[in-house]
């Protein structure tokens, strides 16, 4: 068996193996290798922080789901509140029929009420091929208004689990916690699109009218199962994720340096977790349903670099757009 502490030696592709090496630095980077495991568990990369899990083959959850790749940049190449919002609900049906076919998610848990978030939600609740289902959605009171406003069913809006940080909530064979979190901050550590809803109010026109509202990390707990984090943007409350021991964290890596020490700050809150998967690194423009290599383009690399030059006892993959990642068995002892 190789020793606990191990050396990535290079980035990895999802479907990838890793290099083993000896031993690095102290306690804090120890990983705690988890499995077997009796529950299989698959996370697939929708693009920016967007999650699908599938859970045992027949059950899902998606977190912060964003299929529509709007224009969402000015001529400077910095986001544009002023710009329309258009959702694509083409592409949405065409990512959802061709990559998330199978079982209709039983959550979709929401991070925050930014367009790259919140905005396709909307249209999975109602779509046709989980119209038999019962879809809810996890989210705080500003993104229940922003779902109303956007033209939600009543129904699906009076069905949200409306939650604010702290909650334990528990489903048939898995468990949801809630945790207060931080958005991104901007090089000036301002934020985008700051603000909450009180109340449905008008339609949104523009990106910036989906105002952030409360952000709110998840970790998802799977019966016979590993345990995964999901953010929906490089920011936390360290004292919120004290003491929290995810197997999986799906780790936002867009702008952050005007935060401090974050990526080494996380690790080190949540006790090196064994798997990482960096998301939120993305251009959050190309087509999902476009050709490849502009899709592998749009990916920032030095995101997955600097995830494992921070972890070297961590396995640290690099997620495709749309591509599944078998956790349970990334996680399984290699002998």
């Amino acid at each position: 068996m190789a020793g606990r502490r191990t050396v990535l030696k290079g980035v990895l592709a999802a479907s990838g193996t890793a290099a083993a090496g000896t031993g690095v630095g102290g306690a804090a980077a120890t990983v705690r290798r988890a499995g077997p495991y009796t529950t299989s568990v698959q996370l697939r990369w929708l693009g920016v922080a967007g999650w699908q899990i599938v859970i045992g083959g027949r059950r899902s959850i998606l977190f912060d789901p964003y299929l529509s790749r709007m224009p969402c940049t000015g001529p400077n190449g910095a986001l544009d509140s002023r710009l329309p919002l258009r959702p694509d609900r083409a592409a949405v049906e065409r990512v959802a029929a061709q990559h998330l076919a199978g079982p209709a998610p039983e959550l979709i848990l929401v991070s925050h009420g930014h367009f790259d978030h919140v905005t396709d939600v909307p249209q999975l609740l109602t779509r046709n091929g989980w119209r038999q289902a019962r879809v809810r959605t996890v989210c705080d009171e500003t993104v229940r208004h922003l779902l109303a406003a956007m033209g939600a069913p009543p129904r699906c809006v009076e069905d949200v689990i409306e939650v604010r940080g702290g909650e334990y909530l528990q489903f048939e064979g898995y468990t949801v916690e809630v945790f207060r979190s931080l958005h991104s901050r901007q090089a000036d550590h301002g934020t985008f699109a700051p603000g909450h809803r009180a109340g449905p109010g008008r339609r949104p026109a523009v990106l910036g009218d989906l105002v952030e509202g409360d952000t709110l990390a998840y970790q998802v707990s799977v019966d016979g199962g590993p345990r995964i984090l999901l953010m929906g943007a490089s920011n936390f409350v360290e004292r919120e994720l004290a003491g929290v021991r995810p197997d999986v964290a799906a780790v936002p890596m867009s702008s952050h340096s005007a935060v401090h020490r974050y990526v080494e700050r996380l690790l080190d809150t949540t006790g090196h977790p064994p798997l990482l998967l960096p998301c939120h690194h993305d251009d959050m423009r190309t087509s999902l349903t476009g050709a490849p290599h502009l899709l592998a383009a749009s990916v920032r690399g030095t995101a997955a670099e600097e995830l494992s030059a921070a972890a070297p006892a961590s396995r640290v993959l690099a997620p495709r757009h749309l591509g599944a990642v078998d956790v349970t068995a990334e996680l399984s002892p290699r002998s």
